[in-house]
C-alpha cells in the first residue's frame, strides 16, 4: 500500500516537472516571438525563428529557407541544431549550434521535394512526412481581397529525433504565425528604406536642372520676360524649392535611419539660434497675419550640440506652428532653464533618462492653434504623417516632426508635445543639464 502511495506521488510530482518544463518553454517561446519584430532584415528573422524552434519546442534541427522570386528557387538562410550539451541553460531550454548553411539555391520548379511543398498549399501549411519530419509554409497577411492567397515567404523544415506530436506541432505553429508578421514588418521596412534612399536620390540631379535653367530664364539670359512669365518662373522657383526641401527630408530620413547623419559638437548660442529662426520665418507669418515672438527667460547657458542640426529642429517645429496656427494666431518660442522637479510628469522619464540631476534647458514653441486630437497625438512623430488633412490646405511630406524627433535624440535631448484641442500645442525640446556649459 505504502509503494502504490509512493509510485502515486512520484507520477504526480513528474508530471508536476512537466507541466513546469512545458509552461517555462511557453513563456520563452513567447518572449522570443516577441523579440523578433524588432529585427529589420527578414533572413535574421527566419533564422531567429529557426533557433527558437529548437530552444524552446525541444526539436533537433530547424533549417529555414527564403523565397528569393528574382532567382526563382529557395535559399537557406539558417540551420540550428541541437548542441550536444549535457547541461542545459535552464530546464526545458535547450543549447542551440547555428551551423553553415548550404548556400545552393533549390529552383521552384518540380522534382524537388521543397520546392513542391513549396509550389503547393494555402497558407500557414504543416505536413508531418514521418512522424519525425515537419515541412512549414511561412506567408504574409492576406490582401485587401480576403480570397487573396497569401505571398509565400519561406519555408521550415523541422526534424526530430521522436515523433513530432501534435504539442510541438501547435507550439511551431504559433510561432511560424508570429514569426511570418515579423518577416513582413522587416521586408516593408527594407523595401521603403531602399524606395526613400533611392527615390531621394534620384530626384536630386533633374531638380538640379529645372532649378538651374530657371534662373537662366528668370535672368534674361534667354531674351526679355514680361511680367506675367516672370510671376510664372517665380511660381515655378517656389515649387522646385519646396520639392527640394522635401527630398533633403527625405536623404535626412535615410541617414538617420541607417545612423551616417553627421553630427558635430561644438558650444551654441540658442538664443541667437531662436532669433535667426524667428527672423527666417517673419516674413512668413506676417504674410499669414500670424503673430509670432519669443520669450527669452533669464541668462540662458550655451550648449554643447550642433548648430545647423538644432537650427533644423527648431526651423521645422516653429515652421508647422506658423502654418496651423490659422489666420490671426499667435505663436511663441520661449526658452528658458528649469529644475526638474518643475517638469511636468510626461517629461520626467525623458529628463531621468538624459541624466540630468538639477536643471533641464527647455525650448518650447507655444502656439494657439486648433490643437491636435489626442488619437493624433501619439502619431504626430510618425513619418509621413500629417494631422488635421481634412482642415488646412498646406503642403508638406509630413516628414518635419518624425526628423525632429530622430534629431533630438541624436543632440541627447528629448521632444514632448502637449495639446488640446481648439486651444493650441505646445513641443518642447529639453536638453539635460549635463549638456550645458556656462558662457
Amino acid at each position: 500500500m505504502e509503494e502504490h502511495h509512493a509510485e502515486k506521488i512520484e507520477r504526480l510530482q513528474a508530471q508536476l516537472e512537466q507541466a513546469q518544463v512545458a509552461e517555462r518553454r511557453a513563456r520563452g517561446l513567447l518572449d522570443s516571438a516577441a523579440s523578433l519584430m524588432g529585427l529589420d532584415d527578414a533572413s535574421a528573422v527566419m533564422a531567429g525563428i529557426a533557433e527558437n524552434a529548437v530552444r524552446h519546442i525541444d526539436l533537433e534541427r530547424v533549417r529555414a529557407y527564403r523565397v528569393d522570386y528574382d532567382q526563382e528557387a529557395l535559399i537557406e538562410v539558417a540551420r540550428a541544431e541541437r548542441a550536444d550539451s549535457k547541461q542545459e541553460p535552464l530546464p526545458g531550454l535547450a543549447t542551440v549550434h547555428m551551423a553553415e548553411v548550404d548556400p545552393s539555391p533549390i529552383p521552384l520548379e518540380q522534382g524537388d521535394r521543397l520546392a513542391e511543398f513549396a509550389l503547393g498549399g494555402d497558407d500557414l501549411v504543416i505536413e508531418r512526412t514521418d512522424g519525425r519530419r515537419v515541412l512549414a509554409q511561412m506567408r504574409g497577411r492576406h490582401g485587401s481581397d480576403v480570397t487573396t492567397r497569401r505571398a509565400l515567404m519561406g519555408i521550415l523544415v523541422a526534424e526530430s529525433c521522436e515523433s513530432i506530436g501534435p504539442r510541438r506541432t501547435r507550439l511551431l505553429r504559433a510561432l511560424i504565425s508570429l514569426g511570418s508578421a515579423a518577416i513582413e514588418a522587416a521586408r516593408v521596412e527594407q523595401f521603403r528604406a531602399h524606395l526613400i534612399s533611392a527615390v531621394s536620390h534620384e530626384l536630386r540631379t533633374p531638380l538640379a536642372a529645372i532649378r538651374a535653367y530657371n534662373e537662366l530664364l528668370l535672368d534674361g539670359d534667354a531674351g526679355e520676360i514680361n511680367e506675367e512669365q516672370r510671376l510664372f518662373l517665380q511660381r515655378i522657383e517656389a515649387t522646385c524649392m519646396r520639392l527640394d526641401r522635401i527630398v533633403e527630408d527625405l536623404l535626412d530620413l535615410s541617414r538617420l535611419r541607417t545612423g551616417e547623419m553627421p553630427v558635430r559638437q561644438e558650444p551654441v548660442d540658442v538664443v541667437a539660434t531662436i532669433e535667426h529662426i524667428i527672423d527666417t520665418l517673419s516674413p512668413e507669418a506676417a504674410r499669414s497675419h500670424v503673430t509670432l515672438t519669443e520669450e527669452i527667460v533669464g541668462d540662458l547657458p550655451l550648449i554643447s550640440s550642433d548648430p545647423d542640426r538644432l537650427a533644423q529642429v527648431l526651423f521645422n517645429l516653429v515652421g508647422n506652428a506658423v502654418k496651423y496656427v490659422g489666420e490671426g494666431g499667435e505663436v511663441k518660442v520661449r526658452a528658458r532653464v528649469v529644475p526638474t522637479r518643475q517638469c511636468p510628469s510626461r517629461r520626467d522619464e525623458a529628463i531621468a533618462a538624459g541624466n540630468c540631476a538639477g536643471e533641464c534647458l527647455l525650448i518650447e514653441v507655444i502656439d494657439n492653434g486648433p490643437g491636435i486630437a489626442p488619437d493624433d497625438q501619439e502619431r504626430v512623430f510618425d513619418e509621413f504623417f500629417r494631422a488635421h488633412p481634412m482642415e488646412s490646405n498646406t503642403k508638406g511630406s509630413g516628414l518635419g516632426l518624425a526628423i525632429s524627433r530622430r534629431l533630438v535624440r541624436l543632440l541627447g535631448g528629448t521632444i514632448t508635445l502637449e495639446s488640446t484641442p481648439g486651444e493650441g500645442s505646445t513641443f518642447t525640446v529639453i536638453f539635460p543639464l549635463s549638456q550645458v556649459s556656462s558662457h
